[in-house]
C-alpha cells in the first residue's frame, strides 16, 4: 500500500497547481478579449468590422460560451485530486473510486466537446453587430480536444468497468 500512497502523493502534488494555473490561463485571454480590452474586437480582426459597436450583452454571451469548458475542465482536475486523495488513504478498489473515475471522463468530455462547440460559435457571437450580418458557424476540428474527448470517454468506460468489477467481486464474496 505504501508504493500507492507514494504514487498518489506525487499525482496529487502535480494535478493541484493546476487546479490553479488550467482557470488562469483558459481565461486571462476570454477576459481580455470580453472586457479588459474593449478595442481588441475591432482591431485587426477579420470576423468583426471595425466600426462595429460590441454591446456588453455580446460579451458576456461570448465569455460564458467558452466559460462552460473551462468550468467542466476545472471540475475534472477536480475529481481527479479528490481520487488521488482517496488513493493516498488507502481506498483502492471501492465504488468512490470508480464513481471518481466515471465523472472524471464525462468531465474531460463534456469540457472537450463544448470547447469544440465554442470555438464553431464563436465567429458568428462576434460578428452579431457587422454591418453587413453575422457570420455562420464555423465548424472546425482540433485534433487536441478530439483527443482529449477520446480520453474522457475512455475513463468513462475504465470507471464503469470497475464498478462491475466492484459489484461482481462483492457479490462473490457473499457466496464464498
Amino acid at each position: 500500500m505504501t508504493k500507492i500512497r507514494r504514487l498518489s502523493t506525487f499525482a496529487l502534488i502535480c494535478i493541484l497547481p493546476m487546479l490553479v494555473y488550467y482557470p488562469y490561463e483558459a481565461l486571462s485571454w476570454n477576459l481580455d478579449l470580453s472586457f479588459l480590452d474593449w478595442g481588441r474586437w475591432t482591431r485587426n480582426d477579420r470576423w468583426v468590422d471595425p466600426y462595429a459597436e460590441i454591446p456588453l450583452t455580446t460579451r458576456i454571451v461570448f465569455f460564458s460560451v467558452w466559460l462552460v469548458p473551462t468550468a467542466l475542465g476545472w471540475l475534472a482536475y477536480a475529481t481527479g485530486a479528490s481520487m488521488l486523495w482517496l488513493l493516498r488513504g488507502g481506498t483502492v478498489f471501492d465504488f468512490r473510486i470508480a464513481n471518481r473515475l466515471v465523472w472524471m471522463g464525462l468531465l474531460i468530455f463534456g469540457s472537450a466537446t463544448t470547447s469544440l462547440l465554442a470555438g464553431a460559435v464563436s465567429p458568428m457571437i462576434r460578428s452579431w453587430h457587422n454591418a453587413g450580418g453575422h457570420l455562420p458557424l464555423r465548424f472546425w476540428y482540433d485534433s487536441g480536444n478530439i483527443g482529449l474527448a477520446f480520453s474522457g470517454l475512455a475513463f468513462f468506460f475504465l470507471g464503469l468497468v470497475m464498478r462491475e468489477a466492484i459489484r461482481i467481486a462483492r457479490e462473490n464474496e457473499e457466496f464464498v
